[in-house]
């Protein structure tokens, strides 16, 4: 019998045929017969491989982020430093609390340069006062390189002589460099150490972070 005669007629794609009953009589319809090219649901758009994708496109997202982690731990490491400034010596230019990031490579430092210097476990922010062959006094008037009386970075307060047993006039020798910090009164530095070496200075500072508070 043919599917379209009239004993024969589809359901959404499932065939059901009518079938006469042997010796005659009232026709029945056979049990429907999927069509195997018209199923349709879920299951039928669901791709295996679109697991294996979303869980390759985490791992790679991870992966990236790992990089990212690594390449950063490296920078800081070897390149770059951070700290947060526990003294006010450089006040107002650097303030308590500031976080600062400096650089580490390069220490040939010229006189005006703001360094990151480690004392008495404490990172602190100092200036440049004087580089090696530079002849620093500490007098009445105050400071005095090569003879030239230095003018104060803030009129207001006066640099002094702290109790040190620093030898003034003192000439500096290779590779060392003279830190001050810019709020003279409140500054520990080498007024009272001396002159400290420029490689064991932490490194020029880049970039101060103001602290909210």
């Amino acid at each position: 019998m043919d599917e379209n005669s009239p004993a024969t007629r589809k359901v959404k794609g499932v065939s059901i045929r009518k079938t006469a009953p042997p010796g005659g009589g009232v026709p029945t319809e056979s049990p429907p017969v999927p069509n195997k090219n018209s199923i349709e649901g879920p299951a039928a758009n669901v791709s295996p491989a679109k697991g294996g994708s979303l869980l390759n496109d985490i791992l790679k997202l991870l992966l990236k982020i790992l990089v990212i982690v690594l390449v950063f731990m490296l920078l800081f490491t070897f390149l770059f430093g951070t700290a947060k400034v526990q003294n006010d010596s450089m006040d107002p230019n650097v303030k308590k609390g500031d976080r600062i990031i400096y650089y580490r490579l390069d220490k040939n430092y010229v006189a005006t340069n703001c360094v990151a210097y480690q004392y008495n476990g404490q990172t602190e922010v100092m200036r440049v006062v004087a580089v090696a062959g530079d002849t620093v006094d500490m007098t009445k008037d105050g400071l005095v390189i090569n003879g030239a009386l230095q003018s104060e970075p803030d009129p207001t307060k006066e640099t002094k002589l702290t109790s040190s047993s620093v030898d003034f006039p003192i000439q500096l020798q290779k590779g060392e460099v003279f830190l001050m910090g810019d709020n003279r009164p409140e500054s520990t530095d080498s007024r009272l150490f001396g002159p400290v070496l420029a490689k064991d200075t932490k490194g020029e500072l880049m970039t101060v972070i103001r602290s909210e508070t």
